[in-house]
């Protein structure tokens, strides 16, 4: 098989900006030592790793809803694309995980099943349906077939649509939501939230995937807090 983990970034907080320019570097603290982090993952399961930035799915979308261009065709001769958050780390438990064999596309947690997809329900009432999941954003596991149906989704009207959600907060995770919806796409199964589990919450040496979060800390503080107590993984 012929696998791909790929992130995004793309600055648009005022702070990473302000951060890249005092330490003249060109990715945020955070942003770099995920992406060395993740790349090494790829290495280490015999995967290839790509960073984009830009605007590789849609021109004038914010940052977030390029990660949508996994489905993108240049990317068809990968059997399964991972894409991944630029603050996402893998943990010691989850090293010899393989994520190329987790199931469930992206996780559906309580906070997008009983807050998110409401929301979004009600403000884009035309193009949502509560019968279908709005998934966390930060981790998904396309494979090919799923990749391709989200894309036979797609004409003038649906991007005029991802127009509509890219100022909101919903971002990819709205995107998918719509892509899902018209395709009649449904799972029985979601991703194990080992893979997408945030740094604030209890017993994070049990995830397979940390999420940094900016609480109760600063994302920097956060990471080596959880660098420190062995709990992400360094060789």
């Amino acid at each position: 098989m012929k696998n791909l983990i790929m992130q995004h970034f793309e600055p648009f907080r005022e702070d990473a900006i302000e951060q890249m320019k005092r330490t003249g570097k060109s990715l945020p603290f955070i942003v770099e030592h995920s992406v060395a982090n993740i790349k090494a993952y790829a290495e280490h399961l015999g995967a290839e790793y790509k960073l984009l930035n830009g605007e590789p799915f849609q021109a004038g979308l914010r940052g977030q809803c390029q990660k949508c261009a996994a489905i993108n065709e240049e990317f068809d001769e990968y059997d399964v694309v991972v894409v991944l958050d630029t603050d996402k780390f893998m943990t010691r438990k989850g090293w010899d995980q393989n994520i190329f064999e987790a199931q469930g596309i992206a996780c559906f947690d309580d906070v997008h099943r009983q807050r998110i997809l409401p929301k979004f329900c009600h403000e884009f009432p035309r193009i949502s349906n509560l019968d279908y999941p709005i998934w966390s954003g930060a981790c998904y596991v396309m494979p090919r077939e799923f990749r391709q149906l989200m894309r036979k989704q797609i004409n003038p009207a649906m991007r005029k649509m991802f127009e509509a959600i890219s100022p909101k907060p919903y971002v990819d995770e709205g995107i998918f939501h719509v892509l899902c919806h018209k395709a009649r796409f449904k799972l029985d199964k979601y991703l194990d939230e080992r893979w997408d589990y945030s740094s604030y919450l209890p017993n994070p040496q049990n995830a397979y995937m940390i999420h940094v979060r900016h609480k109760p800390k600063s994302r920097e503080e956060n990471y080596m807090d959880l660098f420190n107590q062995g709990v992400i993984y360094n060789g």
